[in-house]
């Protein structure tokens, strides 16, 4: 297999030729639950968005914010990888880039939750990135739709 170079970068201002990409990508993971323009930029403005590139095409994004109760803890809102790109290592290495970024930053715990159903991505997250699950939280964005609450110490 032929390796693929990726580079992972911070979106740090609102680039309207960007945004309808990022849009793209969390419709194709999350359908109507995904990001909108509308949540987009203020997370850019506000927060932290990272990308990851093969050459000019967007084919992996991650969201996180601050926890106001515990300022050294960010919150993975989603990750996402274009379909055509999925299976290919390319979430992981930009989850890992991601958090040395976050850790340079003094964020010493990164939090998300996740489907108890999402088999796949609580693999990942636990075998491939170490995460823990801290919580289950039922109903946790409407009626039948737990959570679990997975944490990381970056420190």
């Amino acid at each position: 297999m032929v390796e693929m170079i990726v580079m992972v970068e911070l979106v740090d201002k609102n680039d309207i030729e960007l945004i309808p990409q990022l849009v793209k990508l969390e419709a194709e993971a999350f359908g109507q639950g995904g990001l909108n323009e509308w949540h987009l930029v203020p997370i850019i403005r506000h927060g932290r968005v990272y990308i990851s590139k093969k050459g000019e095409k967007v084919v992996g994004s991650v969201q996180y914010i601050l926890d106001w109760d515990n300022p050294q803890k960010a919150y993975m809102i989603g990750v996402s990888v274009s379909p055509e790109y999925r299976g290919r290592g390319i979430g992981t290495e930009l989850l890992k880039e991601t958090f040395k970024a976050l850790s340079r930053e003094n964020i010493a715990e990164v939090e998300l939750t996740v489907a108890p159903d999402n088999l796949a991505a609580i693999k990942v997250y636990e075998r491939k990135l170490k995460f823990v699950v801290t919580e289950y939280r039922k109903n946790e964005y409407g009626n039948h739709q737990d959570r679990l609450v997975m944490n990381l110490s970056l420190a």
